[in-house]
């Protein structure tokens, strides 16, 4: 693994995890476990592919892998060819809002759109050159100047006109949908200015997609269109991206949506938080109606913004009875919408430490393979898990970010020091790190230091 991968990555891959975040690249590289959660991603995207829409919602405390997994979904999805819109949900973008935080959302979600060939965003406008540009191929085909000229047109017009006309399966299916109307209006917009070069006509027409247009007014005076994306009407727009993007040649659209705390005990006021879970009801029953199609939705949350019954999902009724997982579903099963990370297994854990210490001599020590022998590793493992309460609380997070300390140390300071001697008290120990028996010895056993039987 260390030979295979390239030093760049492998330095972004160590300075994400340094720090606490995902990286963006070379998740492979470090991808362990999750095998269940990622197979039942991977059925949703066949669903996805015949036309079917799905919601799931990503449950997990803080460090538990909600984001590492997201971005393991968005990479599957760029890979079967889906176009990804993700965004990270914050007190400025929620579902609904007074302040237009709806509309928030979804300038954020075009502004990070991401396709196989374009993967960290902005990939809205590549999208639909791509489109255009082999409509346009193949209305310049031999022939062009004489069906102008029978036309009564100019070669530029008839370029148009015939990729408008190419484009007459997809208005069928745009004009249908609520607002498809002024969408596909905008669409030709777009079109005819790409083809004739009209650089103010495509900058007015992709202002409408990425929704920056204030005033129905404005956009009527720039395009002649009668509606503008709101924070009303946002996701219907997105249900309309979904079926564009598949006429056009993706599999589907998938949107992931992160940090879900945001609209749930964020929210201090009890009006504006059930208006977002109004919001939220309609994108479910979107989805599993037939409203939306070739549509996924990934919402990341930790377990309170979920199951709190006073400010979390379940505290609305007609949310609570559709995503909570039945009695009789196992552990092993993902048909219900809500997906639990489960912790990693020790086993999991220590061929993750090997990925990291193969991947850090690398980039520190070309020439060597790793710091700490397999035994090593598997005694930092075993430390890990003296922790108090780390069979149900230790997280990928923690984990990492102590293994790496121990590799900062190791490869600066104490170089001739094994792992023995890290564990064995020659390393600070944060309060978290202390076992329970350790705490007790460390704080004199409290007050009962002086009892003796």
């Amino acid at each position: 693994m260390a030979k295979a991968i390239n030093q760049r990555i492998a330095k972004n891959i160590l300075h994400a995890l340094a720090g606490g975040t995902v990286p963006d690249n070379g998740l492979q590289y470090i991808a362990v476990g999750r095998r269940d959660e990622v197979e039942a991603f991977t059925r949703d995207m066949d669903k996805i592919e015949e036309g079917y829409s799905t919601f799931r919602l990503l449950e997990g405390p803080y460090g538990s892998g909600k984001s590492f997994m997201s971005k393991l979904i968005k990479n599957e999805a760029l890979l079967r060819g889906f176009v990804v819109l993700e965004c990270e949900l914050a007190p400025e973008r929620k579902l609904c809002g007074t302040k237009r935080e709806g509309l928030e959302t979804y300038k954020c979600l075009m502004a990070k759109a991401s396709t196989r060939t374009c993967p960290t965003g902005g990939a809205l406008e590549e999208l639909l050159d791509g489109y255009l540009y082999s409509l346009e191929e193949q209305a310049r085909q031999p022939g062009l100047p004489e069906r102008a000229q029978q036309n009564g047109r100019t070669e530029e017009e008839e370029v148009c006109e015939e990729v408008l006309l190419s484009c007459a399966s997809l208005r069928k299916l745009i004009e249908n949908l609520p607002h498809g109307f002024d969408f596909y209006h905008v669409f030709c917009r777009y079109a005819r200015s790409w083809v004739t070069h009209d650089e103010d006509g495509v900058a007015a027409a992709m202002r409408w997609f990425r929704g920056e247009y204030q005033t129905k007014t404005e956009a009527k005076r720039a395009l002649q269109a009668s509606d503008i994306v709101t924070d009303e009407n946002w996701f219907s727009y997105i249900k309309i991206w979904a079926v564009l993007v598949r006429e056009i040649g993706y599999q589907g659209l998938y949107v992931i949506l992160d940090e879900l705390t945001q609209i749930t005990r964020n929210i201090t006021n009890a009006i504006t938080r059930e208006h977002n879970f109004e919001r939220l009801l309609s994108m479910y029953n979107d989805c599993y109606g037939s409203d939306a199609r070739y549509m996924g939705i990934v919402l990341c949350g930790i377990p309170s913004s979920i199951h709190d019954t006073k400010r979390g999902i379940f505290s609305y009724e007609a949310l609570r009875s559709r995503l909570d997982v039945s009695k009789l579903q196992g552990s092993e099963l993902y048909n219900s919408p809500i997906i639990k990370l489960s912790m990693l297994t020790k086993e999991e854990f220590v061929a993750l430490i090997g990925k990291l210490d193969a991947m850090y001599a690398m980039v520190h020590q070309g020439e060597q393979e790793t710091y700490f022998s397999e035994e090593e590793q598997i005694a930092f493992v075993t430390y890990e898990y003296r922790r108090i309460a780390a069979a149900n609380h230790l997280t990928p997070r923690e984990f990492i970010r102590d293994f790496l300390t121990i590799l900062d140390l190791k490869a600066t300071s104490r170089p001739q020091d094994g792992m023995r001697e890290f564990l064995g008290g020659g390393i600070h120990m944060t309060e978290s790190m202390i076992g329970a028996g350790e705490r007790e010895s460390a704080a004199g056993a409290g007050k009962y230091e002086n009892f003796s039987l």
